[in-house]
């Protein structure tokens, strides 16, 4: 109904619906596809800017799981851009996001055998998520760092 009434609502919902189904069930490369086409059609609205580092957080974890799974260095690459765009919003607040830009260092230390430096990122954002109130988030740090 979205995409023939054109209602950017419900496209909007629909999109974040099919985002967190494939993220949740680890269908990694799908989400990649889905945030390359969102992307793509979307222009850089207030809206975007308000989901950007939702996305981001998502991008970023599928990419660099991408990049663990196929050896293929596209996907290590968007990870890394992921991570730094991560790391630039935690300078504006820490608060917001100090634990997503720490798992996506985990997840890119993990990435490159830096099994020690993974763990430390791992648990600091953890913690950064549960003394944050994030508890989804620290749920997602604790599953990632158990794999």
């Amino acid at each position: 109904i979205g995409e023939r009434t054109k209602d950017q609502y419900l496209l909007f919902h629909s999109f974040a619906h099919q985002l967190a189904l494939n993220f949740w069930m680890r269908k990694y490369i799908d989400v990649a596809e889905l945030t390359e086409k969102y992307s793509v059609k979307q222009s850089y609205s207030q809206m975007k800017r308000i989901i950007g580092t939702w996305l981001t957080l998502h991008k970023g974890v599928a990419y660099l799981n991408l990049a663990r799974d196929t050896k293929q260095v596209k996907w290590k690459i968007l990870g890394e851009r992921a991570v730094t765009w991560m790391s630039q919003l935690e300078l504006m607040s820490k608060w917001n996001f100090e634990n997503k830009s720490k798992l996506l260092q985990a997840e890119l230390h993990y990435l490159e055998g830096d099994f020690e430096s993974a763990e430390t990122a791992y648990k600091a954002s953890i913690k950064s998520a549960h003394d944050h109130r994030f508890i989804n988030e620290e749920a997602l740090a604790y599953e990632l760092y158990g794999i």
